[in-house]
């Protein structure tokens, strides 16, 4: 409660946040505080879209939000949420002006079960936590103490790019997510195995080669079905690229299927990539053509149309 003077309070209004989101790096598995903007829009509608602002401690939160008022602004400022309780559905936009993440798209229900820091977008997340992770643009420049995997998924049968594919890494026992984007072209980073080489020896580490020539085993394998793809602001009025043409971050993960992958030309298509990293250097997947001459540039996929 605030004053103007001797015994004349003031009354101070109380918002609620309905909505925040704290958004999460894969790679040093920290928050992302800077460069990103973030909207949102009452999905089926022409309202307004409503910018987050970046709250002290890095996360982006909403206010203002259409048909939010009431949860927002209580009567009497004490926040209770109605049983049972209207929802709406509101699509949220991320773009990174630094080029660190692709453009992300998903929806959210509201109002939630409880107000407060959204926190349940965990597709992809390497820990397994309930964290809103971005995921790594094909042009990021590569991180210190990362391996780098780099891609262009072709569609082998449509001849086209495979568009919006996702990767599962697999390697040292853990698993890393990447996603293309509109040209097909993916970069998955993630921190470098340990060198278990180092604790041979004695000392440790005398026994260790060169770290050049340090590799582990990797699998790789793409998520790819085009029809399972969601746009959720696709023909809205006032909405340009990349939101018009980006589909929904959950029918990119969850909804598409594996694909087959060529590894080699003369085929035939296998379900996953296998091949070796090396410590230092990165790995960018290509299909090997049938003519040793030939250098492919590409990774061929199709889809896997097995009942």
């Amino acid at each position: 409660m605030a004053s103007a003077g001797p015994g004349i309070p003031l009354e101070r209004p109380l918002a609620y946040t309905v909505l925040g989101i704290q958004f999460w790096d894969q790679i040093s598995d920290q928050p992302v505080t800077d460069g990103l903007a973030v909207t949102a829009r009452l999905a089926g509608t022409n309202c307004p879209l409503v910018p987050a602002f970046r709250t002290a401690s890095g996360a982006y939160a909403f206010q203002g939000l259409p048909c939010l008022h009431d949860i927002e602004y209580p009567p009497g400022g004490v926040q209770t949420i109605p049983s049972p309780q209207s929802t709406f559905t509101y699509v949220i936009t991320v773009s990174d002006s630094l080029d660190r993440f692709l453009p992300t798209l998903f929806a959210v229900d509201l109002p939630l079960s409880y107000p407060g820091l959204f926190l349940s977008n965990d597709a992809g997340s390497p820990s397994g936590g309930a964290r809103a992770y971005l995921f790594t643009s094909p042009t990021r420049v590569a991180v210190t103490g990362t391996c780098v995997i780099r891609v262009d998924l072709w569609d082998h049968d449509r001849d086209e790019a495979a568009a919006f594919a996702a990767l599962r890494v697999s390697i040292g026992g853990q698993e890393w997510t990447g996603i293309a984007d509109d040209q097909g072209r993916a970069q998955v980073q993630f921190p470098s195995p340990l060198l278990q080489s180092l604790s041979l020896g004695s000392p440790p580490g005398s026994g260790q080669g060169p770290a050049s020539s340090v590799s582990w085993p990797v699998q790789v394998t793409v998520l790819y079905e085009p029809a399972q793809l969601r746009f959720l602001l696709q023909g809205v009025p006032d909405v340009v690229w990349p939101w018009n043409s980006t589909p929904s971050l959950k029918s990119i993960l969850d909804g598409q299927q594996p694909a087959l992958i060529w590894q080699q030309q003369a085929g035939p298509p296998v379900p996953q990539w296998t091949g070796s990293l090396t410590y230092g250097s990165p790995l960018v997947l290509r299909t090997v053509p049938t003519d040793p001459a030939q250098i492919s540039s590409v990774l061929m996929i199709s889809q896997n149309t097995s009942p």
